[in-house]
């Protein structure tokens, strides 16, 4: 990131308001619940949501067309970060930074570097040619449908059998009859 750097301002999360219409809503309201209940085990920072005008903004300056799944969580919060699984979804202006990004492994796929999962050395991008999320570690790529699928994927993994709660219980038991 650039010697500039800028912290994006904090939303509490007691105070966050997960539009329904999302598709990400029912991930994000059970992350929000677990932070809230059991901070201990679950941190979760959002970000200050940026508006339709900001979001319109930085597809003009990059010639870059979000999806209106991504569109709809930068209007939520301009990135978050999740210390279950070490998710860290970068905000717009530091997805802008990193366009220039020569990976190491010499892909030449039409990328966009959204964030991380520091923990696994994964790197999460979105493939601008299929809109797909694309986890990728030094080469090795896994593919979701989207954010949405990511999140549920990553409360399953990290958070399966870790907390007793009721919420949480009933998700993975949604999840589980979703396979």
């Amino acid at each position: 990131m650039s010697d500039n750097y800028i912290p994006p301002e904090r939303q509490d999360i007691n105070n966050a308001v997960i539009p329904e219409s999302t598709e990400f809503y029912e991930e994000m309201k059970l992350l929000v619940h677990l932070a809230k209940n059991y901070p201990d085990d679950v941190e979760l920072q959002l970000f200050a949501p940026l508006s339709d005008e900001e979001i319109d903004g930085f597809e003009k300056r990059t010639n870059i067309k979000l999806t209106d799944e991504l569109r709809d969580l930068y209007k939520f919060t301009n990135g978050f970060s999740l210390s279950v699984a070490n998710l860290d979804i970068c905000t717009l202006d530091q997805v802008e930074e990193m366009l220039d990004t020569e990976w190491e492994w010499g892909d030449t796929k039409n990328y966009l570097y959204l964030g991380d999962m520091i923990g696994d050395g994964e790197i999460v991008l979105l493939d601008l040619d299929t809109n797909k999320i694309i986890t990728n570690d030094h080469g090795d790529e896994d593919e979701y449908d989207d954010i949405t699928t990511l999140l549920g994927y990553n409360i399953t993994v990290f958070l399966d059998g870790e907390i007793e709660d009721e919420e949480l219980e009933e998700y993975l038991g949604e999840w589980d009859d979703a396979e």
